[in-house]
């Protein structure tokens, strides 16, 4: 709805006080500046009132697909009709909002185009928009704010670090490992159609999409090779930082997602298959990313802390089947349902990452030891995650958040990193 700006509001209070004070001191004189100055906005309330833009918004992305913290690129085009005015576009990212920038005049023949840069502060499906639009008349007198209601979803995933070699080999030859080449071809081949109703959300082929201008969902699924297993914990009561907050945020949480993110297209590019499982749902109807471990980045992108739940039933893969697992400070259970996705006798890795903000402190966890191990004649002792772990035949390091996840990836491998804080590998 159009109102006055400032100026507007000034001109008007002194006009009215002009016609008062002519009628006043008995000067008429005053009158007709006093007329003219009322007039003015209430005129510029009537252009702006006249001149409702009526617009079809549209948005282009590069890259199709976001990284958080990565720039992305938005061109909004503007169609049908608008006077020139300026533009304001919420964003993802604070401030909140892009601009603001001025909008050419849109004619039904001639749309306007503009563009902007932002930086996604947070993976997920992220909305941009809606464009705001900001009408005045020729003096400045009245604004009216047109809420073009369009918004566009984009896919953000969690940004990923490109890992060494590190512990896990690449599959052999009689496995199946896809080539370099293969993946490729997995990747851009893939047969597309236009998106129908009904149509689930992760077949969304994004790069396809971006470059025809409409949803196109994949037809088929790239082949899979030989299986890993990505296990990441996300109940919030076993990260400290998510205690006591309202929102279920957690930097330590980020810090895993992260690390899982790079772990998982670390082995996709080391020819494995990746599977994410944690102790809550994973969502449903995640989105595909493309290239190397789309399946999992995309879910990655959604998954978020959860009430703690009964955990469900770990199948332990074979003995062929790498696993990797990503905690903070696990409980018990957690601890028991992680260390069930692999056999004792098998003889691919196994891996845990354990993060916290102090590392140089042990966390029991309230594992019970078969008498046995614990050296005691029918007793129980209770022993930290990592020992847990190691006891089990893990590879376990436990790091800060500050550390990066090459650091922790090489402190899997045997490297111990020098650095505020520490790791400490087991």
């Amino acid at each position: 709805m159009p109102r006055l700006t400032a100026r507007g509001g000034i001109f008007l209070v002194v006009g009215v006080g002009l016609v008062a004070l002519a009628y006043a001191v008995e000067r008429p004189e005053l009158l007709p500046v006093g007329a003219i100055a009322v007039a003015a906005p209430l005129l510029g309330l009537l252009v702006v009132a006249s001149t409702r833009p009526g617009v079809q918004v549209s948005r282009r992305f590069e890259p199709a697909v976001a990284v958080q913290d990565e720039v992305v690129r938005v061109t909004t085009t503007v169609a049908g009709r608008a006077r020139a005015a300026e533009w304001i576009e919420r964003v993802p990212m604070a401030p909140g909002f892009a601009g603001p920038g001025r909008l050419a005049d849109v004619r039904m023949t001639r749309p306007a185009e503009f563009g902007y840069r932002y930086w996604p502060e947070r993976r997920g499906l992220v909305d941009v928009g809606p464009l705001l639009i900001e009408d005045h008349d020729p003096f400045a007198f009245a604004v009216r704010v047109t809420d073009t209601r369009t918004v566009t979803t984009q896919l953000v995933l969690p940004a990923v670090v490109r890992l060494p070699v590190g512990p896990v080999p690449a599959p052999a030859s009689d496995t199946g490992a896809r080539s370099a080449r293969s993946r490729e071809r997995s990747d851009d081949d893939v047969v597309t159609r236009e998106y129908r109703q009904g149509d689930a959300l992760r077949r969304v082929h994004w790069r396809v999409t971006a470059r025809q201008g409409e949803l196109m969902v994949r037809q088929d699924e790239p082949q899979a090779g030989p299986r890993s297993r990505v296990i990441v914990d996300t109940q919030r009561s076993c990260y400290p930082d998510a205690a006591g907050r309202r929102e279920a945020s957690s930097e330590l949480f980020e810090w895993a997602v992260r690390f899982a993110a790079s772990v998982a297209v670390h082995l996709d590019e080391r020819g494995y298959a990746v599977d994410l499982v944690t102790p809550t749902a994973v969502p449903e109807d995640a989105p595909h990313a493309d290239g190397p471990a789309g399946v999992t980045l995309g879910e990655l992108a959604l998954l978020e802390l959860g009430r703690d739940d009964p955990h469900r039933e770990a199948s332990a893969g074979a003995g062929a089947l790498p696993v990797v697992a990503i905690a903070s400070r696990p409980d018990a259970d957690t601890v028991r349902w992680m260390l069930a996705h692999r056999t004792p006798s098998a003889s691919a890795p196994a891996l845990a990452v354990l993060v916290d903000d102090d590392p140089s402190l042990l966390f029991p966890t309230a594992v019970s030891v078969p008498p046995m191990a614990a050296g005691q004649n029918g007793g129980q002792a209770v022993e930290t995650a990592e020992e847990a772990f190691a006891r089990a035949g893990w590879i376990v390091a436990r790091v800060p958040r500050s550390a990066t996840p090459v650091e922790a990836w090489t402190a899997l491998a045997g490297d111990r990193v020098a650095q505020e804080g520490g790791v400490r590998g087991a």
